[in-house]
C-alpha cells in the first residue's frame, strides 16, 4: 500500500526545508512525495530541485490560491491514501507514517486522522489538539486536525478542495466528507508537528478567515448552532491573541 504526501508551498524555502527532512527521515519509506510549488521566485525551486530524489514529484505552475494547488496536486497522486503536510509542518517522529500505515494496512479504513502539536513562531506556546468524540459527523468534523489526516484517494476523486474558500477550504471539505458514511479511524497519537504562521493561524488572515468560517457554517448548519459555535469562538479569541504576544 503505498502513501502519497502533498506539501503546496511559494516563496517559503526555510520551512519547506524542515518539511522535506521530516518526510526524507521517515522509517516507513513505501510513499510518494509531491511537492506543488506555485512559481516561487526566492529560491524554493532550486533547492528543491537539488535535494529531491528521483521518485518524488515536483510540480512547478501557476494556481489561483492554496487549494487550487492542493487539487492539482491530487490529481497527480498516486498512493491509495494521501496525506497533506504544509511548508513548515512535520510529522511527529520518524516513525509517524509507519505507524499510521499499519493501521491503515490492518483495516480498509477511508480516512484516519490524530492528534496534533501546535507551536507558536518562538516554539513557546503549545498545545495539543485532539479529538474529543467517537462518532464522525458534521459537528465532530470541526475538531479534526486536517495536517493529520490521511484520505483514500477515491474519495477525493468525488470531493474536492472548494478553491472559492482560499483559506478555510479545509473546513468546508471536512464537513462535506462528514454527511458521506465514510469508515474512520482516530488514532489518539500525535500524527504532526504544526508551527503558527500558515493561512490557518497568520494573524493577517485572521478576519477572513473567521468571515470565510461563517460562510461555511452557514452553508452546513442552522444559525441556532451558528451562535453557540460563535460564542465559543470569542471565547476562544483572547487566547489567540495572546498566543500571537509570546
Amino acid at each position: 500500500m503505498k502513501i502519497s504526501i502533498i506539501t503546496v508551498v511559494k516563496n517559503d524555502k526555510e520551512n519547506l526545508k524542515i518539511t522535506m527532512q521530516s518526510i526524507l527521515s521517515q522509517k516507513y519509506q513505501n510513499f510518494e512525495y509531491i511537492i506543488f510549488d506555485g512559481m516561487s521566485f526566492d529560491g524554493t525551486s532550486q533547492y528543491i530541485r537539488k535535494n529531491l530524489k528521483n521518485r518524488y514529484v515536483y510540480i512547478r505552475k501557476k494556481d489561483r490560491n492554496y487549494y487550487d494547488g492542493l487539487n492539482q496536486a491530487i490529481k497527480v497522486a498516486k498512493g491509495e491514501y494521501i496525506g497533506i503536510l504544509n511548508a513548515g509542518d512535520k510529522y511527529y517522529s520518524n516513525k509517524t507514517l509507519k505507524i499510521i500505515h499499519d493501521k491503515l494496512n490492518k483495516k480498509n479504513y477511508d480516512l484516519l486522522f490524530g492528534n496534533l502539536i501546535y507551536f507558536n513562531q518562538n516554539l513557546k506556546y503549545k498545545r495539543i489538539w485532539k479529538f474529543p468524540f467517537k462518532k464522525f459527523n458534521k459537528v465532530s468534523a470541526l475538531k479534526i486536525a486536517s495536517p493529520t489526516l490521511f484520505i483514500k484517494k477515491k474519495i477525493y476523486k468525488k470531493i474536492k478542495y472548494d478553491t472559492n474558500f482560499s483559506i478555510s477550504s479545509d473546513t468546508d471539505f471536512n464537513l462535506r466528507i462528514a454527511s458521506k458514511k465514510f469508515n474512520f479511524y482516530y488514532i489518539d497519537k500525535i500524527i504532526t508537528s504544526m508551527k503558527s504562521g500558515g493561512l490557518s493561524t497568520n494573524k493577517k488572515f485572521f478576519f477572513e478567515r473567521f468571515y470565510q468560517d461563517i460562510v461555511i457554517l452557514k452553508k452546513h448548519f442552522s444559525y441556532f448552532f451558528i451562535f453557540i459555535y460563535l460564542y465559543k469562538i470569542l471565547i476562544k479569541i483572547d487566547g489567540y491573541i495572546k498566543s500571537w504576544k509570546y
